[in-house]
């Protein structure tokens, strides 16, 4: 493929991945992915401007995607709609620096392959609909190695360092993946260097790019550390929720299974985030480039597979973080691993899964790709939405669109034309659903008892009201379910699917 006929095919990737976008962002809910807790914060801060002041109202999560999202939901009052505007736009944006990423790796035609391959991948459709932050992120981040690379090539050059520190140090205030795989891309640069370079003359560079970086990491711990008084707040959070997370599993599935069950996960995911061929084409070159390496073959060496140094930079900054939280999930069982999570190691893989496709395959690449997400999608979706009782409601999370439950929706808007303002409602936390239907509901972060109060009601229907102030006390009938374990539960209550909705004086 010629250069002119390969960046047709780019920016045909390009129209594709925007249309994909657009026509499926109206269908798109926050549901899975942290996505309606991210906008329940955002709402708040938009609510109350000055919670905005207190740390602990981020939660576990970076404090720049809320940020961020604040102006579209001040501007826009249907805040399920309005709190995904930036994703879907991060997700547009990315195309274009990751588009000039891939080709600094693999050339025109191989960028063209591996952007094609990201414009259908489920999971990126999916970060690019919702208020989840993984779309903003991967667009800080590709630009911030795209910047890096750019640097590499040119080590004099102390402003891409910086540049490129900057743009890493915004990444690591949007997700805290950035705080494992940013060590890591430095140490790499080092120890790689660049193909016929002094490895000295890249310590200045790299140093601006160090210390770029860490600036608003620090920043954002000393002002945990004055204003809060802890300045890793938000890992304790995310230390308590994910070994919460990976006891239930090992108690549900014990030792074994649950660890085989993790590797099961993390496969799917790359395989949501890249596409089956992306996936196996990532692992075809990955393989080779052991091989190369473990029979002495170095950098720039002719030995088939080598990886050369940009490549061998990106391969251990995208796996760093997931081989981490694996080592955490097989060796200790405290920590669940999430689809989401393999969206950015996937992306910034499939320039190589690129290498493995001789020029005469290319159309073959791009219809397997197209065929497998199409399909991904569609076996996930009914996977874990066919039948009351379901094969795997989670397999949702992998797919190009989440939505809510039809009695969840239907919950969602009762309460909407219902609830008077400012009326707390408390909802089953049944599975975390709970967050999801307040969002959709209207019913502001402060308002739902299960995020601010408590989880568990009291004894009786009477004494949850009073003791949370809760206006409506909303259980999903089930064994075991708040309607069956509170005695004084009303028979004239709301039924709308298996939920139920006792008002206060009803």
């Amino acid at each position: 493929m010629g250069r002119p006929a390969a960046a047709a095919a780019s920016g045909l990737a390009i129209v594709l991945a925007i249309a994909l976008r657009l026509a499926l962002f109206p269908f798109a809910e926050n549901k899975h992915g942290d996505a309606p807790m991210r906008a329940l914060i955002a709402e708040r801060m938009v609510l109350e401007p000055a919670s905005a002041a207190v740390p602990r109202t981020y939660c576990q999560f970076g404090p720049l995607h809320t940020t961020l999202m604040r102006p579209f939901i001040a501007a826009d009052a249907r805040a399920s709609r309005s709190s995904r505007y930036l994703s879907l736009l991060a997700g547009i944006a990315v195309l274009f620096p990751f588009l000039a990423f891939a080709r600094r790796l693999v050339g025109e035609p191989g960028a063209a392959l591996a952007t094609f391959a990201l414009a259908l991948s489920p999971l990126h459709i999916q970060a690019s609909t919702t208020a989840a932050s993984e779309a903003l992120y991967l667009l800080l981040w590709v630009c911030a190695l795209e910047r890096l690379l750019a640097a590499l090539a040119a080590p004099g050059r102390l402003r891409t360092f910086a540049v490129a520190g900057l743009l890493a140090s915004l990444a690591a205030v949007t997700r805290y993946d950035a705080w494992l795989a940013l060590p890591v891309v430095a140490l790499a640069t080092l120890i790689f260097g660049r193909q016929g370079n002094d490895r000295r003359a890249l310590l200045p560079g790299l140093a601006v790019f160090a210390l770029c970086a860490a600036s608003l990491p620090l920043a954002w711990l000393a002002w945990g550390a004055r204003v809060g008084g802890d300045p890793f707040f938000f890992a304790h959070y995310i230390m308590t929720d994910h070994a919460g997370l990976g006891a239930d599993v090992a108690g549900r599935f014990g030792p074994l299974l649950g660890r085989a069950r993790q590797l099961g996960v993390w496969t799917l995911a790359f395989v949501a985030a890249m596409t089956l061929p992306g996936a196996v084409g990532a692992a075809i070159a990955l393989a080779r480039g052991w091989r190369s390496w473990r029979s002495g073959g170095g950098v720039g060496s002719p030995a088939r597979g080598a990886l050369d140094t940009n490549m061998r930079i990106i391969a251990v900054a995208a796996l760093a973080p997931p081989a981490l939280y694996l080592a955490r999930g097989l060796l200790l069982q405290s920590f669940e691993p999430l689809a989401r999570f393999a969206l950015v190691p996937g992306t910034l893989l499939l320039p190589l899964a690129a290498t493995v496709v001789p020029p005469a395959r290319a159309r073959v690449f791009r219809v397997a790709v197209a065929a497998t997400a199409v399909a991904f999608s569609v076996v996930v979706w009914l996977v874990a939405t066919v039948g009351r009782d379901r094969i795997w409601a989670g397999a949702e999370s992998m797919g190009a669109v989440t939505r809510l439950d039809d009695e969840d929706r239907a919950l969602a808007r009762w309460l909407r034309a219902n609830r008077p303002a400012h009326e707390p409602v408390m909802i089953e936390p049944l599975a975390f659903a709970e967050i999801a239907i307040a969002h959709a509901a209207g019913v502001p972060w402060t308002e739902s008892v299960t995020l601010i109060v408590t989880r568990e009601p009291s004894a009786t229907a009477a004494e949850s009201m009073n003791t949370t102030g809760a206006r409506f006390l909303v259980g999903y009938d089930r064994p075991g379910g708040w309607p069956r374990r509170l005695p004084d539960w009303p028979r004239a209550d709301v039924q709308i699917g298996r939920w139920r909705v006792a008002r206060r004086g009803n």
